[in-house]
C-alpha cells in the first residue's frame, strides 16, 4: 500500500515539474519552438519583445527586441486580455495597457483603456493562443521597418512563430 502511494506521489511530482505552470506575471518571447524550456535563452531563435509606439499613435504594438535591452514589459492575463503598464505618448504618465481584440492580418495591439473580454489564453501554461489556437502568430515587418507580432499575417515579410510566456528574460 505504501509503495503504491509513493509511486503515485512520485508520478504526480514528475508530471508537475515536466509541464510549466501558468505564471502570474511573465515576459513574452517569440521562438520557432513550440516545446517549453525552463531557460528561455535555450529556446531556438528566441527574441524578447517590447512595446512599440510608432508616431505616437494611441495603440501600442509588440516588436522584437534583441540583446542589450534596458527593460522588458511584464504582462498579466485575465479574462482573455493581456495587461501591461507603460509610459504614455511622449513618455508622459504611466498607464495600464490592455490588448485589443485579435484580428487576422493585424498587429497585436494594446490601448490604455479597458477592453472587452478577449480570446487570449496560455495553452499548456506557456503558449499564447487565440481562441485555443497557438498556430497563427507571425513576425512581420511593420512601421519603421520594425519586426512586429501579428495574428495570421499574410504579407510576404511574415514568418510563423510561437509566442511563449516566460518568467525570466532571454539572453
Amino acid at each position: 500500500m505504501f509503495n503504491t502511494f509513493f509511486i503515485l506521489v512520485s508520478t504526480l511530482l514528475a508530471l508537475a515539474t515536466a509541464y510549466p505552470s501558468t505564471p502570474s506575471t511573465f515576459y513574452l518571447v517569440t521562438t520557432n519552438q513550440s516545446a517549453p524550456t525552463t531557460n528561455s535563452s535555450l529556446l531556438r531563435a528566441v527574441s524578447a519583445t517590447s512595446l512599440f509606439d510608432p508616431y505616437y499613435r494611441p495603440a501600442l504594438a509588440i516588436r522584437l527586441t534583441g540583446p542589450g535591452y534596458g527593460s522588458l514589459p511584464n504582462f498579466t492575463l485575465t479574462d482573455g486580455t493581456l495587461h501591461t503598464t507603460a509610459a504614455g505618448p511622449h513618455g508622459i504618465g504611466i498607464y495600464e495597457y490592455n490588448s485589443t481584440a485579435v484580428v487576422a492580418g493585424q498587429e497585436l495591439q494594446f490601448l490604455a483603456s479597458p477592453q472587452p473580454v478577449g480570446g487570449l489564453a496560455l495553452s499548456g501554461g506557456y503558449l499564447l493562443s487565440v481562441n485555443g489556437t497557438t498556430n497563427g502568430w507571425t513576425i512581420c515587418v511593420g512601421e519603421l521597418e520594425q519586426d512586429v507580432l501579428e495574428w495570421m499575417g499574410t504579407d510576404a515579410s511574415c514568418n510563423a512563430t510561437y509566442v511563449h510566456a516566460v518568467t525570466a528574460a532571454p539572453y
